[in-house]
């Protein structure tokens, strides 16, 4: 029987092969340890990713759904911000119009129709809020202001009402120009009069954010205020504070009207903020379970894997002790 005995070259070789092998096992126990998921995909699977892919597919969609829903989500809230703005402006002004006529004094019905004409101003730039980049109020025109700036519509209205002497044919030529072609809808909106379209949140949910300055509501509020600005020009009829004081009531009065269907069109916009604050909830619990259902394919139980660490560990001094007697050994220590 022969006899097959290893050189110290070898074994040398052996030892550092073998202590290799166990350091990598043990980097990838640790691997493996910290985050949660197995190193070797494709054996956990067993070649089979279908499961897997079909998984992080619907992780991928619901990374596309968390980043529309949010700024869907932030989108509503500033729209609900401005409406805010135009509801509580249309309070105000109404109260100090009514106020302003009441005693049918000029100064006051001037200083009324100056509060108004400030306040005009925000309500435009309130609705020709721009949020991410697009405009809210403007329809599929994004990138165009809802409304002209204030000056140029209450320049427009100005020539609209020169030289009328009635508050009937004021009101009249108002209402004409706000409601009939050529006038606000030419002059005043720059936006589109189409809609935007819905965003999709989920696989199975949509919400449409499609409220406009060519809102009834919207327009009815600017068409008061606009008409409580023109007193703030003395030259609208002037000379007669009976008609300015019938004028200013009629304005405020059609403020705190219109001010109800604008809170009417908050709560339309606040059952949309609810319903993306259910799909956000349900896109967070969809995914959880992808998630867990990842974790069921990939995971490793963390006991396990400390148990075989140690057992790694233990190879690992084994090897150290073994190639240090190794290197101690010389044949010098064995000759009689």
């Amino acid at each position: 029987m022969s006899l097959i005995s290893m050189g110290d070259l070898a074994q040398g070789l052996g030892l550092r092969i073998r202590n290799a092998e166990v350091k990598a096992q043990f980097a990838r126990l640790t691997e493996e340890l910290v985050s949660g998921v197995t190193a070797d995909p494709a054996a956990r699977v067993r070649g089979d990713f279908r499961p897997l892919g079909a998984i992080d597919r619907s992780l991928t969609l619901l990374d596309a759904y968390d980043l529309a829903t949010s700024e869907t989500k932030s989108t509503a809230q500033v729209m609900q911000a401005a409406l805010g703005v135009v509801s509580d402006t249309a309070k105000e002004i109404g109260s100090s119009l009514i106020n302003g006529s009441s005693g049918q004094h000029g100064n006051m019905i001037a200083a009324a129709g100056q509060e108004a004409e400030e306040q005009f101003r925000q309500v435009v730039a309130a609705l020709n809020t721009r949020f991410a980049g697009r405009s809210l109020f403007a329809g599929e025109a994004t990138d165009s202001p809802a409304l002209a700036s204030a000056d140029t519509i209450l320049s427009a209205l100005g020539t609209t009402v020169s030289g009328l002497t009635s508050v009937t044919d004021i009101e009249t030529a108002i209402d004409d120009w706000f409601n009939t072609p050529g006038g606000f809808d030419t002059v005043a909106y720059q936006g589109s009069t189409a809609s935007v379209g819905p965003v999709r949140l989920s696989e199975t949910e949509t919400v449409r954010l499609d409220i406009t300055a060519l809102d009834p509501a919207v327009r009815d509020v600017l068409k008061s205020l606009a008409t409580g600005a023109l007193l703030a020009d003395e030259t609208v009829l002037s000379g007669n504070p009976v008609l300015r004081s019938l004028l200013a009531e009629s304005a405020g009065e059609g403020l705190l009207t219109a001010r109800s269907s604008i809170t009417e069109l908050q709560a339309l916009l606040g059952v949309r903020q609810e319903k993306i604050e259910t799909i956000e909830t349900e896109n967070g619990a969809n995914r959880t379970m992808l998630v867990l259902a990842r974790e069921g394919v990939l995971g490793v139980d963390p006991y396990e894997t400390v148990t075989e660490m140690d057992a790694v560990e233990a190879q690992i001094e084994t090897l150290y002790k073994v190639t240090a007697r190794l290197a101690r050994l010389s044949f010098t220590n064995y000759m009689p």
